[in-house]
């Protein structure tokens, strides 16, 4: 049993990187599907996100079809579920095993935090774009 002490006084900190690799990893997909929906041409336009008029609106741009736009929102749609999932797996990682300390759930809550702000904002960022007023 002391051949395993020395084990499980690092258990805590892998849990702490494999969280963290995992938040890293759910960003990099989180802003390419934030950058996805805005390519495509995805605008909100509702109330204090955009001045584009009510509801959701697809922007038309004249070198692009629907096909194009089709794939791009698919593309951006998926990956904020995928940017989800593993934010959840993030998570449960992080705060899995018997009794997590207090800094490790103040780590993994502060950098599970900052990848929801972190693609939120861009998210809002590029949806919030008001369609133009040509085509």
């Amino acid at each position: 049993m002391t051949a395993l002490a020395p084990a499980t006084c690092h258990y805590g900190a892998v849990r702490i990187v494999g969280s963290a690799s995992l938040t890293i990893a759910a960003t990099l997909i989180g802003l390419f599907g934030a950058l996805m929906l805005g390519l495509a041409g995805l605008s909100l336009a509702g109330p204090g996100l955009s001045w584009g008029g009510p509801g959701v609106t697809v922007i038309e741009y004249a070198d692009s079809d629907d096909t194009e736009r089709a794939i791009g929102i698919g593309m951006g749609i998926i990956a904020l579920v995928v940017w989800l999932v593993l934010l959840l797996s993030a998570v449960l990682v992080g705060l899995g095993g018997v009794h997590p300390k207090r800094e490790r759930r103040a780590t993994v809550w502060s950098i599970v935090g900052l990848s929801t702000v972190l693609v939120m904002g861009a998210l809002i960022a590029v949806l919030a774009t008001p369609p133009p007023l040509y085509h």
